[in-house]
C-alpha cells in the first residue's frame, strides 16, 4: 500500500528508489516485534509517512501495531506530510494501555 501512495505522489518514484536512511527508535510492542529498541531504515521521502512505509516493509508483522503508534520526531508527535531530515530523531510510540 504504501509503494502505492508514493508512486502517486511522486511520478518518478521507481520502486526500490531510496532517498536515504533515518534512525528509528523502538518502544514497547514496536520494539519487542523488531527485536530491537532502534533500527535503520532506508527511505524514499525524508517525511513521517515515509518512515512508516519503510517500516512496514522491514516489519510486516507489525503493520497493525505501526498503523495504531504515533511518530515523534524531535520530541514532538509529527504529522504525516512532517519533512524530516537524515539527523532528525524519530521514535515510534505505540498506543499505551493501563490504570
Amino acid at each position: 500500500m504504501c509503494e502505492k501512495k508514493v508512486m502517486q505522489q511522486n511520478g518518478n518514484s521507481k520502486p526500490g528508489d531510496t532517498v536515504g536512511e533515518v534512525s528509528v527508535k523502538l518502544f514497547a510492542g514496536m520494539a519487542e516485534s523488531a527485536g530491537t529498541k532502534e533500527l535503520r531504515v532506508a527511505v524514499k521521502r525524508y517525511t513521517v509517512a515515509g518512515v512508516r512505509c519503510a517500516l512496514e516493509a522491514r516489519l510486516p508483522q507489525a503493520a497493525s501495531l505501526l498503523s495504531r503508534s504515533a511518530v515523534a520526531v524531535d520530541g514532538r508527535y509529527g504529522a504525516e506530510d512532517q519533512v524530516l531530515h537524515s539527523k532528525s530523531e524519530i521514535a515510534v510510540i505505540p498506543p499505551v494501555s493501563g490504570g
